[in-house]
């Protein structure tokens, strides 16, 4: 018999640990928030932590509410699907982070759902002074790694016990990545998603920005976040027919024809530059002539109606 009730709880542990997320699902571009009334039994009351039973609410409606909208009760409705399941999908970048997000459901613009105690991405942050539990999705997942793409370095500091970095990179996790004391100064090294990411450092639990990154911006506490941009390296080619030279030029060279000159190898004329995520525009000079990427079928037409290549990062 306790040999029986040992497995039973492993299995059930197992079945737990391979659930997926709760309240979500990523469906190629698009996030869809799924709310089932099946999977709660409880609701908090708007600006208390008075608790009911979820099955003494008649529910009109539903929404989801979360860092990406600013915590708004009834901007992103969900659509009743079927029988006490309801479903809202949107694009991922409308989300408006490359890391993830908080959040959690509310019914009738008052009652607050409460995540139940198995999702395994249910956490803890406090909202209004009131400590709650919530949601987190992750879209981009950053790892600690030696052969990452950025290194943080903070200097000095010597007598403190415990320095993190935290950021949009991982929704500001005040926890998640603790960076490594060294002789003189602190180091971690991550990869990041590419795109702007801002960042914080917390030194024994005082929050300040980075004091070797000039590169800042403004946060909702009058105070100022630090900055990083990381690009994807990007190869553009084109085969040679004796030409004698090649430039590349495009929105990312601010259209200067003399910027990038690419490399005569093996046949191609070749050259590997970093680029932000999203739409880039752009042409090769051959010669003094501007001509299109013969090898790239995408192309779009600019406000001065002149035909462009384009390429999408991600």
């Amino acid at each position: 018999m306790k040999l029986f009730i040992t497995f039973l709880i492993f299995f059930v542990s197992l079945m737990i640990m391979g659930q997926d997320d709760y309240g979500y699902r990523i469906d190629g571009e698009d996030i869809v928030f799924k709310f089932d009334v099946r999977d709660y039994s409880m609701v908090t009351i708007n600006d208390t932590q008075v608790k009911l039973d979820l099955s003494d609410i008649n529910i009109k409606k539903v929404a989801v509410a979360g860092t990406f909208n600013k915590w708004a009760k009834n901007d992103w409705k969900l659509k009743n699907i079927k029988n006490g399941v309801y479903e809202l999908r949107k694009k991922i970048k409308y989300l408006n982070t490359d890391s993830g997000a908080s959040f959690k459901f509310v019914i009738n613009d008052k009652f607050w759902v409460e995540p139940p105690t198995i999702a395994p991405n249910r956490e803890q942050l406090t909202l209004d002074d009131i400590f709650v539990s919530v949601y987190n999705l992750k879209l981009n997942e950053v790892k600690e790694s030696e052969d990452g793409n950025h290194t943080f370095y903070l200097h000095g500091y010597s007598n403190a016990q415990r320095v993190i970095v935290t950021g949009t990179f991982n929704n500001w996790d005040e926890n998640e990545f603790e960076l490594e004391c060294k002789d003189g100064y602190w180091e971690l090294t991550l990869d990041l998603p590419i795109g702007t990411h801002e960042y914080r450092y917390i030194v024994d639990g005082q929050w300040m920005r980075d004091p070797h990154n000039p590169k800042k911006k403004p946060n909702e506490y009058n105070e100022f976040n630090s900055v990083i941009t990381k690009r994807k390296l990007q190869k553009f080619r084109l085969k040679n027919v004796d030409f004698k030279n090649v430039y590349l030029a495009g929105d990312f060279t601010d259209w200067q024809n003399n910027k990038l000159q690419m490399n005569l190898i093996n046949g191609f004329w070749e050259i590997e530059i970093p680029l932000t995520r999203g739409v880039h525009h752009y042409k090769f000079i051959v010669d003094d002539i501007w001509i299109v990427d013969p090898m790239n079928n995408s192309v779009q037409y600019d406000k001065h109606d002149h035909v462009n290549s384009v390429i999408l990062i991600k």
